[in-house]
């Protein structure tokens, strides 16, 4: 079994892989208010200091903020909420 936190509100997530607790908190906090924390989640990706430098799905060059890849259009907010909440993983 794998653990995994949200980091907005500390609520604890188990499943049976990392992945699937990945899976989970970003479910979690990609949904609106008040189960999830999506505005949240949003003001924090686009923070400068969060800008990802490549796209995760398609390898593009970023470099700046986006909400969407502006290569193959996936959700940079899902994906900047995937990296954290690997961060999160125990």
């Amino acid at each position: 079994m794998a653990e995994g936190r949200c980091y907005v509100c500390n609520q604890m997530f188990t499943a049976k892989d990392k992945d699937a607790v990945i899976d989970k908190v970003v479910e979690h906090m990609m949904a609106s208010a008040p189960e999830g924390h999506h505005g949240w989640l949003w003001g924090d990706a686009m923070q400068t200091k969060n800008t990802l430098e490549k796209c995760p799905v398609c390898g593009a060059a970023l470099g700046k903020l986006y909400a969407n890849c502006p290569n193959c259009g996936a959700d940079l907010i899902e994906q900047y909420a995937r990296k954290t909440a690997s961060a999160y993983m125990h």
